[in-house]
């Protein structure tokens, strides 16, 4: 009897070892834990780039993206595009057939509608000033072609409007958001990508379901995809471990631990910039960060390599540009020589706020806050807090939600205080697209530099299509930047996100705030 049993039980362990795979390729539902969801707004007018982890499944973008971050016409709604002999006038030719989720048939109307709601008054997006200022008309001469007009040359239209930069590409129902208005239309939107949204509960998840057919991805392999909000790194490793989750964003700390139990850590080299700031007040810089003494003093008083190991686990490297992104610095032939990288001079920063007049220091605010794929945020802050001290500089330490923060630096409300950003590293027009944005005073929204020298050269970068030229520009304005101290570049990181040991074969790009989940949703 007791063999008996043994056969049994040996063939039961054998069935489930064969068995096992398969259960995981059938499994129906895809899990993300994250640990912010930014904004947690589903509109894609209402925030910008953190938000596109799931609204790149619900939205198809005009340009599509390769998951290094290039344009391309195979994932997007044109499935292709020419520019004019004067880089004035761009034509998109549509896919044909596509629909959103209500049946709806996608249009050039639905493009037009979808690019004026970006560049509204209402619109908070990153980029919607720079296309107010680039675009004069949109015409749609027939229901699969569009054709956007500016008023000056350009090279930058596709990027702007592809999946590689923020959402002002997504396209989204004329008919549903005119008939049901912009309300009802953020608490439950319509797209005509992969999956369709079925619910939204603030500060827990985002859950969503397939479409039968995409032709994007073909028939989906995952009947629902959820997003799950897991601020506690701990809960978010102990959900991956129990196989409750698929995917998760994860310290860098952590990754030698999870990569000895066999988890497969996706690790995206240099994938964003810790870029620190002063936000403005309605004036430009306020006192003491308006003397550029004190502005090099904080950064002589931070050192990159302790944190690059002690907050980062190694996974990082020293950055010496203001906003400087390296993948742009090959692009337009900028190189950091020696002499650039800020060293750790506490005694320096010292000396440099005594010539200010600030021998006894000053106070601060600092603001705590998590981003997507930067859950040492917090950590973060202390540290950098910590070494300001050092020098005299007290910090107040003010734990926050980024939605609250983000509105104090765009409306001005906290002029001096300290603000930080994992910026995506990008070619040289996302680059260009993130400088007009932080560091363009014209641009009116989260600009944190002020500097007529540096407005000046972006502005001829806009209306630039000569590559050798648009080339110096840009090395000057890295430049400019890192010789007035126009804020304080930390680290590069390279971005670890853990996934169960059953997931299969997947690249997550290194497009930042995007996991390219195409890959995994395709059968």
């Amino acid at each position: 009897m007791k063999s008996t049993i043994r056969i049994i039980m040996m063939s039961l362990l054998a069935l489930a070892a064969v068995a096992g795979p398969a259960w995981a390729q059938a499994k129906s539902e895809l899990t993300i834990a994250l640990s912010s969801f930014s904004a947690e707004t589903v509109d894609p007018a209402l925030q910008g780039h953190n938000v596109k982890y799931y609204l790149s499944l619900i939205f198809d973008y005009l340009v599509g993206t390769t998951p290094d971050g290039q344009p391309s016409q195979a994932g997007g709604l044109a499935s292709k595009w020419e520019n004019s002999a004067d880089h004035k006038r761009w034509t998109f030719h549509l896919r044909k057939g596509v629909k959103f989720h209500d049946g709806a048939e996608m249009t050039s109307d639905d493009v037009k509608f979808s690019l004026q709601r970006a560049m509204s008054k209402r619109s908070t997006t990153g980029y919607a000033g720079p296309l107010r200022t680039l675009i004069a008309d949109i015409e749609t001469p027939t229901p699969d072609r569009v054709v956007i007009v500016t008023r000056e040359p350009t090279l930058i239209i596709p990027t702007y409007l592809s999946r590689s930069l923020s959402t002002e590409g997504m396209v989204l129902p004329k008919k549903y958001i005119e008939t049901n208005g912009d309300d009802v239309f953020a608490r439950k939107p319509v797209g005509t990508g992969p999956y369709k949204f079925v619910e939204q509960v603030v500060g827990s998840h985002i859950k969503m379901t397939a479409v039968d057919n995409h032709w994007r991805i073909g028939v989906p392999k995952y009947k629902n995809v959820t997003f799950k909000l897991v601020p506690e790194e701990t809960t978010r490793i102990a959900l991956l471990r129990r196989g409750e989750v698929d995917v998760a964003d994860v310290s860098r700390e952590r990754v030698k631990e999870l990569e000895k139990e066999g988890f497969p850590v996706h690790m995206r080299k240099e994938e964003a910039l810790i870029h620190v700031w002063w936000i403005l007040g309605p004036d430009g810089r306020t006192p003491p960060t308006n003397d550029k003494r004190v502005r090099e003093a904080l950064n002589l008083a931070i050192d990159r390599n302790e944190i690059a190991q002690s907050i980062f686990g190694g996974y990082a490297e020293p950055a010496a540009i203001p906003m400087g992104l390296t993948w742009s610095f090959k692009d337009v032939g900028f190189k950091v020589t020696p002499d650039m990288a800020y060293a750790y001079d506490p005694a320096r920063a010292k000396k440099l706020l005594a010539d200010a007049g600030l021998a006894g220091g000053f106070t601060q605010d600092v603001y705590a806050f998590q981003l997507p794929g930067f859950p040492e945020g917090k950590a973060f802050a202390e540290a950098m807090a910590g070494y300001w001290e050092k020098i005299g500089v007290k910090s107040r330490l003010i734990p926050v939600d980024y939605p609250a923060f983000r509105k104090m630096w765009v409306d001005r409300k906290a002029p001096g205080a300290v603000g930080y950003y994992n910026v995506a590293n990008r070619d040289w027009i996302g680059a260009y697209a993130f400088l007009e944005k932080q560091g363009y005073t014209p641009s009116k929204l989260n600009d944190t530099v002020n500097d007529p020298e540096v407005d000046g050269m972006l502005a001829q970068v806009l209306r630039q299509t000569d590559r050798d030229k648009i080339n110096a520009l840009m090395r000057n304005v890295y430049t400019r930047l890192r010789s007035e101290h126009h804020g304080v570049p930390v680290v590069f990181v390279h971005s670890p996100y853990a996934a169960s040991k059953t997931l299969g074969k997947w690249n997550p790009g290194s497009v930042m705030y995007d996991l390219f989940l195409d890959e995994l949703a395709r059968k």
